[in-house]
């Protein structure tokens, strides 16, 4: 599902999803079907952000490749998904 937040690695033709969108679909999908979320998930609060609203699993492109240390990146991402 996606975009949730702004994003600049593509162009996007419609408005970010946003968290209630995150939330909405969550409650609508079965919950043996994991909800992957992309766009705009830049850094570790907006992982965290994404986890709370429901989805299992969040997808990220600049929080990485825009990285100081990208182990570090990883690391701190993985982290936050255990919210």
């Amino acid at each position: 599902l996606g975009p949730v937040y702004n994003t600049s690695s593509k162009n996007v033709n419609f408005d970010p999803q946003g968290l209630e969108t995150v939330s909405k679909w969550r409650e609508l999908i079965p919950e043996d079907v994991p909800l992957v979320v992309i766009g705009g998930i830049s850094n570790v609060e907006r992982v965290k952000e994404c986890r709370r609203a429901g989805a299992e699993c969040v997808a990220v492109i600049g929080a990485i490749t825009k990285a100081e240390d990208v182990n570090v990146a990883v690391d701190s991402l993985n982290d936050a998904m255990d919210v």
